[in-house]
């Protein structure tokens, strides 16, 4: 393929002064389009040689774009999206049609082309410019767990049809006749998968164009949405439906049964298209943010109803930076209405988070061995230590579906100790010990917002992140702020004996509030614990730096781009208990120890300094400096 990867570089040569890269895919895909019907002859009489001969080019071009939509049915009406090679220069227009017309490609060659060039453009236009395409490891793991290979196929995100063409080699290779739709909401996009889908090869696939949320384009009658044997879609991330909010209060499809989330995300209602829009006996894969996974309101709500209705199979977590266009981590939810009797009211979780290959300095991807673990646990429904579990939906945390949740390591990296492994028979014992929640009252730290100015007369003093330090804070040294909106205020203050943990970040301070006079405040950075009369908070902040106390915590943290810790998971973090007695003692003991080995490290210190002195006045060279302060 060395003399179609010199073509592909001539014409990026050739554009690169008209057109900047975001610009390059529409060019690309309409003229690649034209050199691949010139092979196959569909473009009636005219050829890219009597185009170049002709008195007006781009008239003739655009007869022969005419002509190939009276030719080929799956492209008509896409060359009217594809409209921006009027920025040519004449002369580059007449070098491109030249370049065309002198390779002689095959179908093959045309199809590696085009691949190669949308790969290529993906790449120059970088993270922030990229359009999100599912990237190819996760179409093949997706396809391979669905394994479709006759009926239906349908993808109501479409993009530019990589799933679709992933499903159709896949069918093809096992001798099937698989039926591929699919649905696209942008026109250019849409366009673009249309030619792409065409020069692959496939011609009879039925791809619309519009919006799938607000009016799906598959239906059986007036209220029903078609249904199909194989779905996957990976939807927008953490797209708004603020101006779908009319069509999908009003479904005519009566799609959305389970609730609506949250404005600011409508991840749920994709899936609860796609659990619509599947056939009994079928299956669909979801692609979603892990946030889809967690969330609380309304979100919560449809994701309870979803998992009662019991046609969620499987939840696999996958590594993060996976997407050129972003590093948040990304899921697959399997979802299957029919499960085997091993899966009912259960769900397999699997966690792949750790399973991945650099693809480079920013990107990641999943190795044909990771992919065949995966799909090896899935379709033996087998539970594998730290990769796979299957969970009652009963004994799901909060409704909660990350893997991670429920399938870790055992293990965690600690400052003082370096990697320690946990017993996982034990830790099935601290089911029965006091939680957290049990032991304490909760509090919220303050937003610090525009309108709470830092001022070095304000009532109060606020507890940043940056004021913890090794486990310690000095109050005096906090800064003073002026509060115009203290309506609770008194909510967000912290009292003596107070334990303070930071809930961003992978990296938790945790803070023991000392005796201080004056309003000191937490701020929004923190979540406070009051712990309650019988137990010390000495004695809990312990337990919550040892190993132990960080495997749990680093247990319930979660987050897609920030790592986070709620309330609501904080207090079900159990706490191995003993008496007040206990408590006092044990720290008394431990405390007096710390004090004296630190006191004695300090003396050791000092002593090498001194032996160190003595060294250099034996090297003759202690007189020439002079120690101010020792």
């Amino acid at each position: 393929m060395e003399k179609v990867l010199k073509f592909n570089s001539s014409i990026s040569d050739l554009l690169r002064n008209d057109y900047r890269a975001e610009e390059l895919d529409i060019i690309v895909a309409k003229y690649y389009g034209l050199g691949y019907c010139s092979l196959i002859n569909k473009i009636g009489h005219i050829t890219i040689d009597t185009i170049l001969r002709s008195s007006d080019i781009r008239k003739e071009v655009e007869k022969g774009f005419a002509l190939i939509e009276g030719e080929v049915s799956s492209l008509n009406g896409v060359f009217k999206y594809l409209v921006n090679d009027n920025k040519m220069s004449d002369k580059t227009y007449y070098q491109l049609l030249s370049l065309i017309k002198s390779v002689n490609f095959s179908k093959e060659e045309w199809r590696y082309a085009f691949e190669d060039m949308l790969s290529r453009i993906n790449e120059a236009v970088g993270r922030a410019g990229a359009e999100t395409r599912t990237p190819n490891c996760l179409n093949r793991l997706g396809i391979r767990l669905l394994e479709p290979h006759i009926g239906s196929f349908y993808d109501g995100a479409a993009g530019l049809n990589s799933t679709l063409i992933e499903a159709s080699e896949f069918g093809s290779e096992y001798g099937g006749s698989l039926k591929l739709y699919g649905q696209e909401i942008k026109p250019v996009t849409w366009a673009i998968g249309k030619i792409r889908l065409f020069i692959n090869g496939i011609e009879d696939a039925e791809v619309k164009l519009g919006n799938t949320l607000e009016k799906p384009l598959f239906t059986e009658g007036n209220n029903q949405v078609k249904q199909f044997d194989n779905i996957m879609m990976n939807f927008p991330f953490g797209l708004a439906w603020n101006k779908e909010d009319a069509s999908i209060e009003k479904d005519v499809f009566n799609r959305f049964i389970f609730g609506k989330p949250t404005r600011s995300s409508s991840e749920w209602l994709f899936i609860s298209h796609i659990i619509k829009s599947l056939k009994e006996q079928g299956k669909a894969i979801a692609i979603t943010t892990s946030g889809t996974l967690f969330r609380g309101a309304a979100d919560a709500m449809v994701r309870e109803n979803i998992i009662v209705s019991d046609c969620i199979e499987a939840v696999i977590s996958l590594p993060s930076s996976l997407f050129k266009t972003t590093a948040i981590p990304v899921n697959m939810i399997v979802i299957n209405i029919n499960k085997e009797e091993i899966l009912k009211d259960k769900i397999l979780f699997i966690n792949g988070e750790n399973m991945y290959e650099n693809l480079n300095k920013t990107q990641k991807t999943l190795a044909e061995e990771h992919i065949d673990k995966i799909v090896d646990a899935y379709k033996k429904k087998q539970e594998i230590e730290e990769f796979s579990i299957i969970i009652h939906r009963k004994d799901l945390e909060e409704n909660n579906l990350l893997p991670s949740r429920y399938v870790m390591k055992a293990e965690i990296n600690t400052d003082y100790f370096g990697k320690v492994k946990f017993n996982k028979e034990k830790l099935m014992e601290l089911k029965k010990c006091k939680t957290l929640g049990d032991i304490g009252e909760f509090y919220r730290g303050i937003n610090v917002i525009g309108e709470n100015v830092q001022d070095e007369n304000g009532e109060y003093k606020i507890i940043n992140l940056a004021d913890v330090k090794d486990g310690e804070i000095d109050i005096e040294a906090l800064g003073r702020y002026t509060i115009k909106n203290n309506a609770r205020v008194e909510a967000y203050r912290v009292e003596e004996g107070d334990i303070i943990i930071s809930i961003r970040g992978t990296s938790i301070k945790i803070c023991i509030i000392p005796k201080h006079e004056g309003k000191v405040l937490l701020s929004q950075n923190f979540i406070g614990i009051r712990i309650r009369w019988d137990n010390s908070p000495e004695y809990i902040k312990e337990f919550l730096e040892s190993p132990l106390g960080q495997f749990l915590i680093a247990s319930k943290q979660a987050g897609t781009s920030i790592i986070t810790l709620n309330p609501k998971d904080l207090k079900q973090i159990p706490v191995v208990l003993l008496s007040i007695e206990e408590q006092l003692s044990t720290i008394k003991t431990y405390k007096d120890q710390e004090i004296k080995l630190r006191n004695e490290i300090v003396h050791l210190q000092n002593k090498i300094k001194e032996i160190k002195l003595d060294l250099y006045a034996g090297m003759g060279i202690r007189e020439k400096f002079i120690i101010t302060k020792l």
